[in-house]
């Protein structure tokens, strides 16, 4: 997992080749203009999911890991907490290969995501995105770069 300010995106270059798309596709784009859907930033089968939710709480949000994309989880605006911990920590549900998604149960950590910051998770980091910071609901307007492993 990475955690760091969007400012030092770059640093991050040799980590994967796509994460230089994502860094031209963020210069070029005005994220809290850019339309709810699927965006593509590459040839490569990389792309930017765009969505708008409220967070939830603890107990309405669940534990997640990808077999097939690396997340690399940017806000808009809005904050949420993300829960995190390694999928070795976690018990397994069934993975559902068409949504590349995998259901855990486990313990996490949290951290908070505001806009200016970004969060990368690969295929070994289980988390639980869109959890409310505060007791009070928060719109989110999230940008999630889906990047081929």
């Amino acid at each position: 997992m990475i955690f760091d300010s969007l400012d030092n995106l770059g640093l991050y270059s040799d980590v994967h080749p796509a994460f230089a798309d994502i860094e031209a596709f963020l210069a070029k784009t005005d994220l809290a203009t850019l339309s709810v859907g699927k965006h593509p930033i590459n040839s490569k089968g990389g792309y930017a999911s765009v969505n708008e939710y409220n967070t939830r709480s603890i107990e309405e949000s669940f534990i997640e890991c990808h077999r097939k994309y690396i997340d690399v989880q940017i806000i808009a605006w809005g904050e949420e907490k993300i829960g995190v911990t390694n999928t070795q920590f976690c018990a397994e549900q069934p993975y559902d290969e068409g949504k590349d998604l995998q259901k855990l149960t486990g313990r996490v950590d949290y951290i908070t995501l505001v806009p200016g910051f970004f969060a990368v998770f690969f295929t070994h980091d289980a988390h639980e995105p869109g959890v409310r910071s505060g007791t009070d609901v928060v719109a989110v307007k999230k940008i999630v770069f889906k990047v081929p492993v």
